[in-house]
C-alpha cells in the first residue's frame, strides 16, 4: 500500500477493501491480491495539529460498504486549503468518485477532531464518529455527524454536552440495533459533571439522545483518564449490551433503559484496561486488554439479573478480536494468532512483518484471513 492501514480491510463480494493513511482506497482481488482499482482523493495531514500520534493522517476510521447500492463511504482527512475531513462516496466496482463533501459539524474545529471510529450506514444516512488525537488536547469533543446517503441536503449532528473531551474514538465506532444507534465517550472536563462523558449513549437516527448509562464512580474515571468508551458498545441477544472501558470493569445493560447513572444490570472487574473492540458469539463477548484477550458469557435469566461468567484469558497486548470459523483471530505487534473459541486454546500463529499500526483488524471471508501490516496487508488461507 502507498500509507499506513489503520482502518479494517473490508470483505466485500469477491473484494478486499483497504485504506491507507495516504488518502487512497484500494479495491484487491481476493484470491490473488491483484489490484483492481485505486484511488487516491486527497494529500493527508503531515503536520499543524496541535497533538496526535499519527502520521501522515489520511484515512483512519475503518469505511462503510453497502452492498444493496453497490457504495463505498470512507473520511479522508487533509490539510489544504483548510483542515477538514471529508466524506466521499465511491462506485465499489471501480472506484469511480460519485459525490464528496464536508464531514465536520458546525461550530468543531477540524484539526482537534480525529475520525478513528467505524463508519455504519443506517437507513438514509452514513453516520460518522469523532474524537480527539492522541494527547487529549485541542478543544474536541465527541461527535457524531449524519449525511444522507443521496449525497444531498443537510448533515446532522450530536456533540456531547461538556467543555471539551470525551471523545466517541474506538475503532468499532457505532453499534446498530432496530431504530438506534449506541455509541460510548471518554472522559471529560470538567471531571466533576457527566455531561454524557464516560457514557454509552442510545442515539436516535437524528442523533438525539434518547438513553444513557454511566458508572457510579464517573467522577474517578474521568479524573484519571479512565475511558469507559476505549472499546464501543457489544450488542447481545434479548436486548442486552455490554461495555468494558479502561478501568477494565465490564457492564451489562438493559440496550432499551439504559439505566441512567449507576443503573447497570450486572457489573464485574474482568481485566487490565480494556482497549479497541469486542468480537460477539451469541451470548460470548471476546475483548481485547492490555494483560491479554479475554472471553466472558453473559447469561440471561428471566426476572433476575444477567450474570457475567468468565471463559478464558490468553495471550498479552493483543488489538481489537474479530471471531470466524470457531475460532479467535487477533493481531499483535509480533504476529496474528487463532485462539479456539471453545477454550482459549491458542490454534494458530504466524509472525508478521513490523509496524502494525494501532488498534488493527483482521478480517475474514471463507478459508481467507486478510491481516492489516504496516503498509501492507497479507492473506492467510486455510488448508
Amino acid at each position: 500500500m502507498d500509507g499506513q492501514v489503520y482502518a479494517q480491510p473490508l470483505i466485500v463480494n469477491s473484494e478486499v477493501i483497504v485504506a491507507t493513511e495516504n488518502d487512497t482506497v484500494y479495491a484487491l482481488k481476493e484470491t490473488t491480491g491483484q489490484v483492481l482499482w485505486r484511488r487516491h482523493l486527497a494529500s493527508p495531514v503531515t503536520g499543524g495539529l496541535p497533538c496526535g500520534n499519527i502520521k501522515p493522517s489520511g484515512i483512519t476510521g475503518t469505511p462503510a460498504a453497502d452492498v444493496v447500492t453497490h457504495r463505498l463511504w470512507v473520511v479522508t482527512f487533509t490539510a489544504r486549503p483548510a483542515f477538514r475531513h471529508t466524506l466521499w462516496e465511491l462506485d465499489l466496482g471501480s472506484g469511480r468518485i460519485i459525490s464528496h463533501r464536508s464531514a465536520d459539524a458546525r461550530g468543531s474545529d477540524p484539526r482537534a477532531q480525529q475520525e478513528r471510529g467505524a463508519l455504519a450506514v443506517f437507513g438514509s444516512r452514513v453516520y460518522i464518529p469523532f474524537g480527539g488525537l492522541f494527547g487529549d488536547c485541542s478543544d474536541y469533543k465527541g461527535r457524531v455527524v449524519g449525511a444522507p446517503i443521496s449525497g444531498q441536503g443537510m448533515l446532522i449532528s450530536f456533540a456531547t454536552d461538556n467543555v471539551r473531551e470525551a471523545g466517541i474514538w474506538a475503532p468499532a465506532g457505532e453499534s446498530v440495533r432496530d431504530s438506534s444507534l449506541y455509541v460510548t465517550t471518554g472522559n471529560s472536563t470538567p471531571v466533576n459533571k457527566i455531561d454524557e462523558s464516560d457514557s454509552v449513549l442510545r442515539l436516535s437516527p437524528q442523533l438525539r439522545v434518547v438513553g444513557r448509562f454511566t458508572p457510579s464512580n464517573f467522577r474517578s474515571l474521568s479524573a484519571n483518564d479512565l475511558d469507559l468508551g476505549s472499546t464501543g458498545p457489544a450488542l447481545l441477544p434479548h436486548g442486552l449490551v455490554f461495555q468494558i472501558g479502561k478501568e477494565g470493569v465490564g457492564y451489562v445493560l438493559n440496550g432499551t433503559r439504559l439505566g441512567g447513572t449507576g443503573g447497570q444490570l450486572a457489573s464485574a472487574h474482568l481485566c487490565d484496561t480494556g482497549f479497541g473492540g469486542d468480537a460477539v458469539d451469541g451470548s460470548t463477548v471476546v475483548f481485547s486488554c492490555f494483560d491479554g484477550l479475554h472471553a466472558v458469557n453473559i447469561v440471561a435469566r428471566r426476572g433476575a439479573a444477567p450474570r457475567i461468567l468468565r471463559r478464558w484469558s490468553a495471550g498479552s497486548g493483543f488489538g481489537p478480536p474479530i471471531i470466524a470459523g470457531g475460532v479467535v483471530w487477533d493481531i499483535t505487534g509480533s504476529g496474528v494468532s487463532g485462539f479456539r473459541l471453545s477454550d482459549g486454546k491458542r490454534v494458530f500463529f504466524a509472525g508478521t512483518a513490523s509496524g502494525t499500526s494501532s488498534f488493527p483488524s483482521p478480517a475474514a471471508s471463507g478459508s481467507r484471513l486478510i491481516v492489516p501490516v504496516g503498509r501492507a496487508v497479507v492473506c492467510y488461507v486455510g488448508i
